[in-house]
């Protein structure tokens, strides 16, 4: 039933809200809280830094328009890009003093702009600034493409295609690149032929000091695969195996992409109480168990695709049940110690699920095993 009677009430209300929010926005705004200490410059802009150049620094001024001495207590940073120097010495008052801010561009190209929090005795508070952009410095060959197979140099060594829908085919590319004076001949080689895995090479001759690209693919149109996928390649150069050992992953769940609004709304959704579990100090003398309770939060009932169970877990979780909505179903997890090292011990499971907000769900129990 509709209630009529509190409508008096709303434009009050909003009124209110908006109020607060102005006040909050306003709030922000202030550089300075309670604060004596005047910077006349809160921002500095070093405008366009070459990455290469290394750290650059600027000196904001203050003074002290209070009656009393001032002593800077602390001034805190965002990043640790960004290092303050400053005295601790107290400021007498129509003093002025300095804070230099320092920024060091590596490894950060692009613009940025970087807050510096000063707290001050007496509880005051001031924020400054620094903006910029930063331009890369070139790159050598070997961070490029840092990974060797025989003479031929690649950017990575790993490819994550991450979620693969069953029925779908999806490709991530990696680079290489001809660091010699020579052509390249290349080839690919399967250790282990999967089905769903194809690697192909954009050209299988390279010319000196020239570019190409290597396509990973996973095919699922024809697979009836789930769950976790695995591969590995490697490549033959000019007639001589490369000892370098490429690896492709993903994960195989249901296709979601065709689900309309009102179908993710009902779908099934997994709520594990908990994931993880540590048990501690433990003697490797036989299994450890721990309870969870899953619960289907959603409209549809929910179902197991895939499970994979580490080497030391047991589970006395059925794959086959389905789980109605609203349903929960409380399970043990079991951890076999025996005869394990000593050090921290972890184990997991991997189940796969139809829930489209996260298809893939990991129950992990760990143990520090006592020598």
């Amino acid at each position: 039933m509709l209630n009529f009677a509190h409508r008096s009430s709303e434009p009050m209300k909003s009124w209110k809200i908006g109020l607060i929010l102005l006040g909050c926005l306003w709030t922000g705004m202030l550089p300075a809280q309670n604060s004596v200490l005047e910077f006349p410059q809160q921002v500095w802009n070093f405008g366009t830094i070459r990455e290469a150049d290394g750290a650059v620094s600027h000196e904001f001024e203050f003074e002290n328009k209070g009656k009393s001495p001032v002593v800077i207590e602390k001034v805190t940073v965002t990043c640790g890009c960004t290092t303050p120097q400053y005295s601790r010495e107290p400021v007498r008052p129509g003093g002025r003093g300095t804070i230099r801010i320092a920024y060091n561009p590596e490894g950060r190209p692009g613009a940025f702009r970087k807050d510096i929090t000063i707290q001050s005795s007496g509880g005051g508070r001031n924020v400054i600034s620094i903006t910029g952009e930063v331009t890369p410095r070139p790159q050598e060959v070997g961070e490029l493409y840092p990974v060797r197979a025989g003479a031929l140099r690649l950017a990575t060594r790993t490819v994550n295609l991450g979620y693969v829908p069953r029925g779908s085919i999806k490709a991530k590319t990696i680079e290489y690149y001809n660091d010699t004076e020579r052509p390249l001949n290349m080839t690919v080689v399967y250790p282990k032929t999967k089905p769903y895995l194809d690697v192909a090479l954009s050209a299988t001759r390279i010319e000196p000091k020239q570019k190409g690209v290597l396509t990973v693919t996973y095919d699922l149109r024809d697979c009836d695969v789930w769950g976790v996928l695995s591969g590995a390649f490697s490549l033959m150069v000019n007639d001589e195996l490369a000892d370098t050992e490429f690896s492709a992953t993903g994960i195989a769940t249901d296709d979601f992409s065709s689900l309309t609004a009102a179908e993710l709304e009902r779908a099934p959704k997994a709520a594990f109480s908990s994931q993880y579990y540590h048990f501690g100090n433990q003697k490797a003398a036989g299994e450890l168990r721990r309870d969870f309770t899953l619960t289907n939060d959603g409209k549809e009932p929910l179902v197991f695709r895939d499970m994979k169970l580490g080497q030391r877990m047991s589970t006395t979780l059925d794959p086959e049940r389905e789980i109605a909505p609203g349903e929960s179903v409380t399970f043990s997890v079991m951890l076999n110690t025996k005869g394990a090292p000593a050090g921290k011990l972890m184990d997991h499971i991997v189940l796969i699920v139809n829930d489209p907000s996260r298809p893939m769900r990991e129950i992990r129990l760990a143990a520090n095993i006592a020598e």
